[in-house]
């Protein structure tokens, strides 16, 4: 059972990690915030293990910055660089925030669904039942989700509607913490949850509830490729160094090819970041990830659309805010 409390004071330690090799002029000095200790990063923590920045004379430094929090930083101008999703920046964009993509991270919808066994079967769900056949599942059911209007919230939306359910009318919502969820869907106190990797495997894997939906699993085709996750910089950042930027992406491709070419040595550098989780939790959830990294961090303006397809289906942005174009959000150019 994957010891919570061990896995939060890990993600306190991650701080500031930094990574160098030799001295670096100021001008090759980077810094890197990302939103959350998990799995999602899992190029960042390998592309820093390896010293795949400062082999390319890259002095980096990585700092935890909770949520849109690391968004708000390069907005800002005190960090040079995050991991975001694709939604957040088209948002920003929206709102007259300008922030450049350089990068792809990942490329698919990092949510997944369960249902406690007991509704499940309440509900008459059986094996094999499809997806609009699970989604009618949830009808009267109380879900929860980490935050209310955030993608994973989205996502819940999107397969209610598969269903032919009304997400506002048919199921009740309620917020809480991963950890929370895991415990208030052991009391009874909610029929199921929606969460990013690993929080939903847990309960699956222990036999307590039934995977509804998973969109690392390539459930949802019509939105792949998906700007899930992406590499971030302001624009006058990336023209005033475009050599940093180069560099920078060259790393993460790297560490994406690694990732890909092989799994056991990443698996091995991955742990170091999580020793708490559980082996067979671990093992799915890098492998979900794995299918879910493109090889090239190349940008498909495709990933753009659909995200921002999803946003209006789900409510989670207007037609009045709906980007007419996505050219001044992403470059390939740094991508080699």
């Amino acid at each position: 059972m994957l010891q919570l409390s061990k896995f939060f004071s890990a993600a306190a330690v991650l701080g500031a990690a930094i990574a160098t090799a030799g001295p670096a002029a100021a001008d090759d000095e980077i810094s890197v915030a990302l939103p959350a200790h998990s799995l999602t990063f899992s190029t960042s923590y390998v592309g820093e293990e390896l010293g795949l920045w400062s082999k390319r004379g890259l002095k980096t430094k990585t700092t935890l910055i909770p949520g849109v929090g690391s968004a708000n930083a390069v907005l800002a101008g005190s960090v040079d660089v995050t991991v975001v999703s694709g939604p957040t920046v088209i948002r920003a964009a929206a709102r007259g925030q300008k922030l450049l993509i350089i990068a792809t991270t990942l490329d698919r919808v990092q949510v997944e669904l369960v249902l406690a066994k007991a509704a499940a079967e309440s509900a008459g769900l059986g094996a094999g039942a499809s997806l609009e056949a699970r989604a009618r599942a949830m009808r009267g059911k109380k879900l929860a989700v980490e935050s209310i209007n955030s993608v994973v919230h989205a996502t819940l939306r999107y397969v209610a509607r598969k269903g032919g359910l009304d997400p506002e009318r048919d199921i009740v919502v309620t917020a809480m913490q991963p950890p929370a969820m895991l415990a208030a869907l052991k009391s009874g106190a909610i029929d199921g949850f929606a969460m990013s990797l690993p929080w939903p495997l847990i309960p699956v894997q222990q036999g307590a509830a039934v995977r509804l939906a998973s969109g690392p699993r390539g459930e949802f085709p019509e939105l792949m490729p998906f700007a899930y996750t992406a590499l971030v910089a302001r624009p006058d950042f990336c023209d005033a160094k475009p050599t940093i930027c180069e560099r920078v992406v060259a790393g993460y491709a790297e560490a994406a090819d690694y990732l890909h070419q092989k799994p056991k040595e990443s698996v091995e550098i991955l742990k170091k970041r999580l020793p708490a989780m559980n082996p067979g939790v671990f093992a799915e959830a890098f492998e979900l990830v794995r299918q879910s990294t493109p090889k090239s961090p190349r940008i498909e303006e495709a990933g753009l659309v659909r995200a921002q397809d999803f946003m209006l289906v789900t409510g989670m942005m207007t037609e009045r805010e709906k980007l007419a174009s996505f050219k001044d959000i992403y470059t390939n150019k740094f991508v080699k």
